[in-house]
Formats: C-alpha cells, structure tokens, sequence
C-alpha cells in the first residue's frame, strides 16, 4: 500500500516533505521519491526501496 504526499509553503518546509515521505516508505512500497521545486527549478531523487 503506497501513497502521495505533498507540502506547499512560503516558508522551507523540506524536512515536512522528507519525513512525510519516509512514514509512506514503511507502508511497503517498492519505490519512493521526492521531488522539490524551488529558486534553482525542480529537484528530484527517485529510487527502489
């Protein structure tokens, strides 16, 4: 069982999306990821768990 997870603030809210996304990497998901988007444009890291 997976999910989506997303934050949108003004303010940096990184380690909000990073520990979001690592609670739904235990549901037993094989893939997970994040991606950021920020002064500096999109960032993304996806992987197999």
């Amino acid at each position: 069982m997976g999910g989506f997870f997303g934050a949108v603030s003004e303010n940096d809210c990184i380690a909000d999306v990073f520990f979001g996304t690592d609670y739904h990497s235990h549901l037993g998901t094989r893939r997970g990821g994040m991606a950021t988007y920020g002064s500096d444009g999109w960032k993304r890291a996806i992987h197999n768990i």
